[in-house]
């Protein structure tokens, strides 16, 4: 009952939050065109930060307690950071995770290899907090990078990456064991956002993607076993190597379910 109530504050909390984020962002410097070239604010995402820690603050009248809430409040701040970055100074003549390391390894850093840098040692810190075994934090480690990244990949039309995101969290919610605290608190604030994502009024942006990925980075390690963990990394790994040389977008397109799914909330484009 009190996980269910804490869900619902979330959920109210980025409906007051959102309309003061949307003022504040209502400014030239945070305006981007979107996919069809419409200006609109493109970090809407950082709602999620002072929600999440409202939200975190009440969970604790409420008799609920994580001991990762303290490593997740940090991390998600530094990765809705680089994000925010990304999203405001970003360079888009660098394109993919492959691009970005190349630029890196040429000396030169795009804000797409600062975030994916940033990605890796949050999740290596996080790994670390919880795991006891080496192979557990090489594990943990890329899957949270991955997971947080993947999100960024969705993160292409309007209510894509929290579409997403919902699925997964409804999954990981029937099928993991564990505390749920964190993945509920963020699902709260993510369908909260979506409504006004999915009528292209504000972007989710790497400032949000990155939250929601890195939260279902988290859960999976939390709620899931190590071999249920490596079949999540497999996917994964397979999604980022088929996004290397295939448009994700026009994967979805061509697929009816995929785009049948994509296309609910959005109306006609």
């Amino acid at each position: 009952m009190s996980l269910l109530i804490i869900f619902i504050i979330s959920f109210l909390l980025m409906i007051v939050i959102q309309k003061f984020i949307i003022q504040i962002l209502d400014k030239d410097v945070c305006l981007k065109p979107n996919y069809k070239n419409v200006l609109i604010p493109v970090c809407g995402g950082i709602a999620f930060v002072p929600t999440i820690f409202v939200a975190t603050i009440i969970s604790k009248f409420v008799g609920l307690s994580d001991e990762m809430t303290p490593i997740f409040l940090v991390s998600i701040i530094l990765m809705s950071y680089v994000g925010l970055i990304d999203d405001l100074l970003g360079d888009r003549s660098v394109t993919g995770l492959k691009g970005h390391i190349k630029s890196l390894l040429n000396m030169k850093l795009t804000t797409g290899g600062l975030k994916a840098v940033i990605g890796v040692i949050v999740s290596f810190y996080i790994s670390i907090n919880i795991s006891n075994r080496l192979a557990d934090i090489i594990v943990n480690t890329i899957l949270i990078s991955l997971f947080t990244n993947f999100l960024n990949l969705l993160d292409l039309r309007p209510g894509r990456a929290c579409k997403a995101f919902f699925f997964i969290s409804i999954i990981f919610l029937l099928a993991g064991t564990g505390n749920f605290l964190i993945l509920l608190i963020v699902l709260g604030a993510a369908i909260a956002f979506m409504p006004l994502d999915l009528k292209a009024k504000i972007m989710l942006g790497d400032t949000g993607s990155n939250i929601l990925g890195l939260t279902l980075g988290i859960s999976s390690v939390l709620l899931f076993n190590f071999n249920i963990k490596l079949i999540i990394l497999g996917f994964l790994i397979l999604i980022h190597i088929i996004t290397e040389k295939y448009s994700l977008s026009k994967i979805i397109e061509r697929n009816k379910f995929l785009n049948y799914l994509d296309m609910i909330g959005r109306g006609r484009d």
